[in-house]
């Protein structure tokens, strides 16, 4: 072959394990993480904060009208921010029809 004696050889194989386990790392890497982050970064995107909308904010989302985006701001006025998206179910006019209508349109910060 090349001559090489017993150590040289032992490191050129080590060297090739190693770079063939990196390749697989970043292989795995590129493949299943950005799915991940995408996931949970991406999931509230097109959502329309409840505690911080205005009127016409909330009255662009199917279901809700002017009156009851006023309730919502009423409401978040005098208890302050929604701590999750059904307590929008303490509003007069929210049902657990419109409720479930509505709640995939919006999120709580």
């Amino acid at each position: 072959m090349l001559n090489l004696t017993l150590q040289e050889r032992q490191v050129i194989l080590f060297l090739i394990t190693m770079a063939l386990i990196g390749m697989g790392i970043n292989f795995f890497l590129k493949k299943y993480a950005p799915a991940r982050v995408i996931t949970y970064f991406y999931q509230d995107i097109g959502k329309v904060d409840i505690n911080h909308a205005d009127k016409e904010v909330l009255m662009s989302i199917s279901g809700i009208g002017e009156k009851l985006a006023q309730r919502i701001l009423e409401y978040r006025k005098q208890n302050g921010d929604f701590t999750s998206v059904e307590d929008l179910k303490k509003i007069k006019g929210i049902n657990d029809y419109r409720y479930e209508k509505i709640k995939d349109s919006l999120c709580v910060e």
